[in-house]
């Protein structure tokens, strides 16, 4: 039995679930106990949300993160993420670009970033990736923080271009260069020579097993494929 399984509490969730009375759902968990609000939210975001319609999943995101950020941004974000790995969502959805409106405000940076870095690590084309970073209002510069918090070639991909952006700060693509080398794996080291050769930062110091030709800069910003062609190289 699932620890965090109380009966009582799912029967009720359940009810307002399909009643889809958002009110009274946000005036049931205001009188419970801490331990059983804990319970519910648990509830809520593992058993509840990945099976509502979509609508009423935004609906009920933006109201509980407007509401209780500290209780739900998360939780209700890792349920988005459920359902964005499944398809039954999408960042297209009329709902989630209300919730973006939602959390536009300046009070909200950190319920924004929160769902950036749990999303960005799933997110499978650079498109992609470029279009929720410009809808949370996330410019170039600021992408390469998220980024370097971020794994795979997707990522690698989108801060070569972000830095793109940048390419007359030499001080600050240096400076990313080296964060990108601090995280240690193979794939950030031929990140870092292949930013070492194509903004010429010869500032940047470090054993690379990736040797690229000048040829083979061209387009490595343009097309993904090019790019990870380049990046796994042997």
């Amino acid at each position: 039995m699932d620890q965090h399984y109380h009966p009582i509490i799912y029967q009720r969730l359940t009810g307002l679930f399909d009643a889809c009375d958002w009110d009274a759902l946000q005036s049931y968990l205001d009188g419970l106990s801490n331990a059983h609000f804990r319970t519910a939210g648990y509830l809520i975001g593992e058993r509840l949300m990945p099976a509502a319609e979509r609508d009423d999943f935004w609906e009920l995101m933006r109201r509980l993160i407007l509401w209780q950020p500290r209780a739900f941004t998360v939780t209700t974000g890792k349920a988005a993420l459920l359902r964005l790995k499944r398809g039954t969502l999408s960042f297209e959805d009329a709902g989630f670009q209300e919730l973006v409106a939602a959390l536009s405000a300046p009070d909200r940076i950190i319920d924004r970033q929160k769902l950036l870095l749990l999303w960005l690590p799933a997110i499978e084309e650079p498109q992609t990736m470029e279009q929720l970073f410009a809808q949370f209002g996330i410019n170039e510069r600021r992408r390469a923080d998220f980024l370097l918090h971020t794994e795979g070639m997707v990522a690698a991909f989108v801060l070569l271009r972000a830095l793109c952006y940048e390419e007359h700060d030499r001080d600050f693509l240096i400076t990313t260069c080296r964060q990108v080398m601090k995280r240690g794996d193979n794939l950030s080291f031929n990140l870092a020579s292949l930013l070492r050769t194509y903004f010429d930062l010869p500032e940047v110091k470090g054993t690379f097993s990736l040797a690229l030709q000048p040829y083979e800069l061209s387009r490595l910003d343009t097309d993904f494929d090019v790019f990870s062609r380049v990046m796994t190289k042997v």
